[in-house]
């Protein structure tokens, strides 16, 4: 008798035959999902196109790329609006403090007032207005990172850093409004 390759590599033709049905079988179950997975997808697309020729779904299909590339479009157009308004923001005045007083003891009503404009880098003016019997007298001073080139007064010091966000002042120019009323 003739012994075959298997025999003469020592492997048990048994194992071998098992391992081909284990291999069969393997097979056949990823058959089995490989065909449960395709009709659900044929169901989808039935559904999908339920109705529809190949015509209207084309048209679908059309309007709907349409409509994507003008929603593409309309947001860049905005993307550019935000960033416009973002780059005017930084040169708009978005910090106010306002401190009114009366300049003057012969004067009542808090008529003066020292306000100061900032922008959102700290930089901008403070605007003083001080009233008398005389007259109204109004004065400019340029603000650059949070600093003046000329001496602020008590009033305007107050105001740049209500603008700022300082609590204290804040609560300081409410006291000294409501102490002088």
């Amino acid at each position: 008798m003739m012994k075959t390759d298997i025999e003469l590599i020592g492997i048990d033709i048994g194992y071998v035959i098992i391992a081909f049905v284990v291999i069969l079988l393997l097979q056949f179950i990823w058959i089995l999902t490989l065909i449960a997975k395709f009709r659900r997808l044929d169901k989808r697309l039935s559904k999908f196109t339920k109705g529809k020729t190949a015509d209207n779904l084309e048209q679908v299909m059309a309007k709907n790329f349409s409509h994507i590339r003008s929603v593409v479009n309309n947001e860049k157009k905005q993307n550019k609006e935000i960033k416009n308004i973002y780059t005017k923001f930084h040169t708009t005045y978005s910090k106010i403090g306002l401190v009114k007083y009366d300049a003057f003891k012969e004067m009542s009503g808090h008529l003066s007032f020292a306000l100061a404009l900032l922008t959102d880098s700290n930089d901008g003016i403070i605007l003083s207005c001080m009233h008398s019997r005389e007259g109204c007298f109004t004065y400019c001073k340029e603000i650059k990172d949070m600093e003046s080139y000329y001496i602020l007064s008590e009033e305007e010091r107050l105001a740049l850093n209500v603008a700022l966000g300082d609590k204290t002042a804040i609560e300081r120019a409410r006291a000294m409004m409501e102490i002088e009323n």
